[in-house]
């Protein structure tokens, strides 16, 4: 059975890196909301942007040590 779980958690994982990446490199378009969160009070746009290039790297690592380690062997 292909691992679903694990390839979301990937693609989730790559999608909020690029947004992180997309965040440090244009902070003044931030979105609002993202704006309001205490992370952005004390660390300002770069604290977002690393914070979700940071969480997005891991989250995409584990999913695709996941991904490897859950996908059905070849017979």
């Amino acid at each position: 059975m292909i691992p679903l779980k694990a390839l979301a958690l990937t693609l989730v994982g790559l999608i909020c890196a690029g947004q992180g990446g997309w965040t440090l490199l244009h902070p003044q378009s931030l979105a609002t909301v993202n704006r309001a969160g205490l992370l952005y009070e004390r660390f300002g746009p770069a604290g977002v942007g690393i914070g979700m290039l940071a969480v997005g790297v891991m989250m995409a690592v584990i999913g695709l040590v996941w991904t490897r380690y859950a996908w059905p062997q070849r017979a």
